[in-house]
């Protein structure tokens, strides 16, 4: 007996199947599965083959119940055709069914196997439907959860400004003025995502002083999510360019569209997009900021500095041919600044005004057509500027009550005062408000002013002012001590140097001085500062068929006239 049991150790050691082990044989035969079984009941009591792909979904399983008799009607149809003979189940036996039916999917829900993709006996179906849309969205956006965070506030203001004003010098209609106040504020901050790769972020805020203080940027990042893609990452809004060299710097205020892209161990990212800011450096010396400066000849101040007349204009070049000393014996005495009405400012210095462009020009008239004899002429024999340079505020003053709120504008278009004027080229009338003396700065020599305040382009300037020219006294306009601020229904007409829309064709145009120029900064000092001008050669030297000294240069060609002179020289700013 023991050497039986050595015997069997052995061979089992190694695996060896013997005659000693004729029980393993005989269940080595069984492991092929045995053969299918058809199936005679109806569908409800199942099948107990190991397999079971069920029946094809031609086939209609139905079960109806019969209030005749009672019983449940189970069949199996396809078509109109039987495919197994009806089969009769009472009310208890059905009840009995659907119990260990619903036991059944209960136990399979807690198992975890009880979903769309396994069949009924728990197994999972190869055949199931799979749902690509699902997950096509999953590997775009690394899940199909919508996420959406929003943080700020939106607040609008209506309203309605009433005033009334018992003064028995006015009009009836005009003591009452009702104004409508509209005023909205939002401050809003939105996140959104789209499962783990696609972020939207928008920041918006109506106050906001700059414009990259608004920022909107769409954001794929598939870097984190995922080693294996190809496609990195997608920027699109307000984008950067860091980069790591200090030789190149990087831009980080850019809107446009950036990628990144991967390749083995090449990574690529390329950006299409416009550039919001401008990087500078600042240079401290001694204590003061030393800063350089880059502006564009086109690049001028505009809508803020103009000269009052067209005789100003002619004889400015002349008055500074000996800087510093402004050689000119023209000198203005009082002035008045009127712009439209933009802050409905209701008292203080607001009149209805017409501002008319041949008011005061003996020259560079657009409609009136006759000239008078120049009258007052300046040591040279010029027309100096007066409201007798031509026949217009004559016929004005002559026709008082055409100068009515009411009725000026129709009298200036239908030839009143015997010219068909037309408004913007010819005249503009507006609600007024006459600007603080420390609201703009007067040369009163050269004749041109400086606003300080912003100037929309819809907004209308005009003038006023009184000069003395070697011991004369000349008017320009009407002043507001003429016209008392009690006679409101008279309007007050003063020379335009703006209307509300800007043409480039009218002789007004010319009135806006485009020779200043802003640095973007303030307490500049005298000392230690450098002007300089250049042009942009494109064309460059050609010689001998090539092509040589193209770029930024600050001296003409010497091939012009004038040879290599500076061009600072050339314009005549090197006099100061």
């Amino acid at each position: 007996m023991k050497q039986s049991i050595v015997l069997i150790a052995f061979f089992w050691s190694f695996g060896i199947v013997t005659t000693f082990a004729k029980t393993n044989i005989i269940s080595a035969s069984l492991d092929t599965l045995p053969p299918i079984q058809e199936r005679f009941g109806n569908f409800m009591s199942g099948s107990n083959n190991p397999i079971d792909l069920h029946d094809p979904a031609v086939v209609d399983q139905d079960v109806e119940y019969d209030p005749e008799t009672g019983l449940y009607i189970v069949t199996e149809m396809i078509g109109s055709d039987n495919y197994r003979p009806p089969s009769y189940l009472t009310f208890d036996e059905y009840m009995e069914h659907r119990a260990e039916q619903q036991q059944s999917d209960y136990f399979k829900q807690l198992a975890g196997i009880s979903n769309g993709d396994r069949g009924t006996s728990g197994r999972v179906d190869p055949i199931a439907k799979y749902d690509f849309k699902q997950s096509l969205i999953d590997r775009l956006f690394g899940g199909s959860t919508v996420d959406i965070s929003r943080q700020g506030n939106i607040d609008l203001k209506f309203g309605i400004d009433y005033s009334k004003v018992d003064n028995p010098t006015l009009p009836i209609d005009f003591r009452k003025r009702t104004v409508f106040d509209f005023d909205m504020d939002i401050r809003m901050n939105i996140t959104g995502k789209i499962g783990e790769k696609l972020t939207l972020t928008t920041n918006y805020n109506t106050n906001a002083v700059f414009d990259f203080d608004n920022q909107m940027k769409i954001d794929y990042n598939s870097d984190l999510f995922s080693e294996d893609e190809i496609l990195k990452k997608i920027e699109a809004g307000n984008v950067s360019l860091p980069l790591k060299s200090n030789l190149i710097q990087g831009t980080q205020n850019l809107f446009g569209i950036k990628t990144e892209l991967q390749f083995g161990k090449l990574r690529l990212t390329t950006i299409l997009a416009n550039q919001k800011s401008q990087r500078q450096n600042i240079r401290v010396e001694n204590g003061a900021e030393a800063q350089e400066f880059e502006i564009a000849v086109d690049r001028y101040d505009a809508n803020k500095h103009f000269l009052l007349t067209h005789y100003n204009r002619n004889n400015f070049e002349s008055a500074l041919e000996n800087l510093p000393q402004i050689r000119s014996l023209f000198r203005i005495l009082k002035m008045e600044v009127w712009i439209t009405n933009d802050r409905n400012q209701t008292v203080g210095g607001v009149r209805d005004i017409v501002a008319m462009t041949d008011l005061g020009e003996p020259t560079r008239l657009e409609t009136v057509n006759q000239t008078l004899p120049a009258v007052n002429t300046d040591i040279f024999g010029n027309a100096l500027p007066a409201n007798n340079a031509n026949d217009l505020y004559q016929n004005i003053a002559n026709s008082p009550e055409s100068a009515t709120i009411d009725k000026v504008v129709s009298a200036l278009q239908d030839g009143q005062f015997g010219y068909n004027f037309e408004q913007v080229k010819d005249f503009e009338k507006v609600r007024a408000r006459k600007l603080s003396p420390s609201e703009y700065d007067m040369n009163p020599q050269l004749g041109f002013i400086s606003l300080k305040v912003n100037v929309q382009p819809d907004q209308v300037i005009g003038v006023a002012f009184e000069y003395e020219y070697n011991g004369q006294t000349y008017t320009v306009g009407e002043l507001s001590n003429q016209t008392p601020q009690s006679d409101s229904l008279k309007v007050l007409f003063v020379k335009m140097l703006k209307s509300s829309t800007a043409r480039t064709d009218l002789s007004y145009w010319d009135l806006m001085m485009k020779n200043f120029y802003f640095l973007g900064s303030s307490q500049i000092e005298q000392q230690d500062f450098r002007l300089d001008i250049f042009y942009d050669d494109v064309k460059g030297n050609q010689s001998q068929g090539v092509v040589s000294g193209r770029g930024e240069k600050r001296f003409l060609p010497e091939s012009s006239s004038l040879g290599r002179v500076p061009l600072i020289r050339v314009f005549g700013l090197d006099q100061l």
